[in-house]
């Protein structure tokens, strides 16, 4: 598959490098000094190459919308209609930040909207899915998780059911187990569950820089439920 990384950031470089595995062919764009993309680049090979924000929307059958939040209004006025009828991959989450450049999540924001569905909005010829919202960028390698036991679902949701289909094959190439996560509209709690997980960071393990290390994973018990009569 062809896919434009829109933004190759801490995010959008470990799953280029990981697609570019799987056997995609991908353009990387930088929202910045594309400059910093020369070692990823010459890591990849043949399977990546440089472009622009533009070139990589027009160059993909999907792409990936890895952006930093307060950018995201300058990242689609440039890809204009570039993304009409191309799978969107939304990562970002609601982040805000001060004068002093400390990021906070932005809850009034987060009580009626979410990133994906604001970006389905301005980009309405897009088939827009929201995923990989719930790692932090350095646990978002295979190898991070060679000793667990059990490695992380990658929920993902959308109002496109061919489209969840595309991202669930690119779940699997980077990884990580798909778990649908129904219609676009519950991008909301996906990203309210990444807010619930800094909580679990800061109070379960060593504070919120231990962020990197958490991952969400939906079990199915096995060998199954254990029913019994209901005591009333």
């Amino acid at each position: 598959m062809k896919i434009g990384i829109l933004n190759t950031g801490n995010v959008g470089s470990r799953l280029a490098r990981a697609w570019a595995t799987a056997g995609h062919s991908l353009v990387l764009a930088k929202d910045g000094e594309d400059r910093k993309l020369a070692p990823l680049l010459a890591e990849l090979g043949g399977s990546a190459s440089l472009g622009s924000i533009e070139q990589a929307a027009a160059f993909g059958e999907a792409a990936l919308f890895s952006v930093y939040w307060p950018r995201a209004d300058a990242v689609i006025n440039a890809v204009d209609k570039a993304l009409d009828g191309k799978v969107v991959i939304e990562t970002m989450n609601p982040l805000g930040v001060t004068t002093d450049f400390v990021h906070f999540h932005d809850r009034a924001f987060m009580r009626d909207n979410s990133t994906a569905q604001a970006l389905q909005k301005r980009l309405p010829g897009a088939r827009v899915v929201k995923a990989f919202s719930l790692m932090a960028a350095p646990a978002l390698e295979d190898a991070a998780w060679a000793g667990s036991p059990v490695k992380p679902s990658v929920l993902y949701a959308t109002d496109d059911a061919e489209a969840g289909q595309v991202v669930r094959g690119l779940i699997e190439d980077a990884g990580f187990r798909p778990v649908n996560a129904g219609p676009l509209e519950a991008a909301r709690q996906l990203e309210q569950l990444g807010v619930l997980l800094h909580h679990v960071a800061l109070n379960e393990f060593r504070g919120d820089a231990d962020l990197i290390r958490l991952g969400v994973s939906i079990l199915e018990a096995n060998p199954g439920p254990v029913i019994r009569e209901r005591i009333a």
